[in-house]
């Protein structure tokens, strides 16, 4: 989560109203024109959301609970991938 954080790319809605395919890249906080700049949102393009969501799954204890079970014994059986990564 904090390799996300740290690529932020901060833009205005101007910007992303002008030009959103260059603007919209990443991971970007959208900001309000003016002197306050108050955040009005944030957009995360597929791979920054795929990113997100990794790092959010890695951070449950279901998955800390799995990853101890897999190491203890020793072995995973390749459906078992296929079907965590949503390949079957």
């Amino acid at each position: 989560m904090t390799n996300l954080i740290l690529r932020e790319k901060i833009a205005r809605m101007s910007d992303v109203k002008s030009n959103p395919a260059k603007t919209l890249k990443g991971f970007v906080r959208v900001v309000a024109e003016g002197k306050g700049a108050a955040t009005r949102g944030f957009f995360f393009d597929k791979d920054a959301f795929e990113d997100f969501l990794e790092n959010m799954e890695y951070s449950t204890q279901e998955f800390w609970k799995e990853i101890g079970a897999s190491r203890k014994s020793g072995t995973v059986s390749s459906k078992s991938v296929e079907k965590r990564l949503g390949l079957i």
